[in-house]
């Protein structure tokens, strides 16, 4: 009599996150999504404080998204020349930078959108690296969940970012907030640094944990 193992059943959300340093690049988008959304929305207040334009307003918010396709198709290619952390960490050092100076109130309005233009090219770099670590860090049913867990939290935390810049601009003023976003950045950076190895390997996946008899 021979044993033939039962087919893999589908992977859980729990099994995904049972992978550490999945937890580790999930952290650093959640706070890179909550940080980003909530600089845009302060930017967009600090705007319209200076120049009484709904307009301009509505510019500084698509500042940070519009470059996204441009350096998709511009730069797209640096995300296969260079290891995925060291881009991600440098664009969130990056990040840190810009908002340090937008807190700080150092430049006009025409140079806020322009830095904040120029700083939204590399994303798609980014995220492109980003991406290019799941398949190092899950494998079969538990990547396509992965993906799946990146894109409702893409739509998720935006949402949840809104909420959360309203209620820090309320509380500390939109440079405060724009600080707080720079704190954001810095730990995505360090969480990044700290806990996101250079090389990985695929976590193995749960093997069945039953066997039936065979004929």
């Amino acid at each position: 009599m021979t044993t033939t193992p039962i087919a893999a059943r589908p992977a859980t959300y729990r099994e995904v996150f049972a992978v550490g340093q999945f937890r580790v690049l999930f952290g650093s988008y959640t706070l890179f999504l909550i940080g980003e959304t909530v600089r845009m929305l302060a930017l967009s207040v600090i705007v319209y404080a200076a120049t009484g334009s709904p307009l301009m307003s509505a510019l500084a918010y698509a500042a940070g998204f519009l470059p996204y396709a441009l350096g998709g198709t511009l730069l797209l290619a640096f995300a296969d020349r260079w290891p995925p952390r060291t881009v991600m960490i440098g664009y969130e050092v990056m990040r840190t930078a810009v908002s340090v100076v937008l807190a700080a109130g150092l430049l006009p309005v025409p140079a806020m959108l322009a830095l904040v233009f120029l700083t939204g090219l590399p994303s798609a770099v980014a995220s492109a690296s980003r991406t290019a670590l799941l398949p190092d860090l899950l494998d079969g049913d538990r990547y396509v969940l992965g993906r799946a867990v990146f894109s409702m939290t893409a739509g998720g935390t935006q949402v949840l970012g809104f909420a959360v810049g309203g209620m820090l601009i309320a509380a500390v003023g939109a440079p405060g907030a724009l600080w707080i976003t720079a704190a954001t950045c810095l730990a995505s950076a360090g969480l990044l640094h700290c806990a996101c190895p250079t090389t990985h390997a695929v976590a193995p996946a749960p093997q069945p944990a039953s066997v039936r008899p065979g004929r």
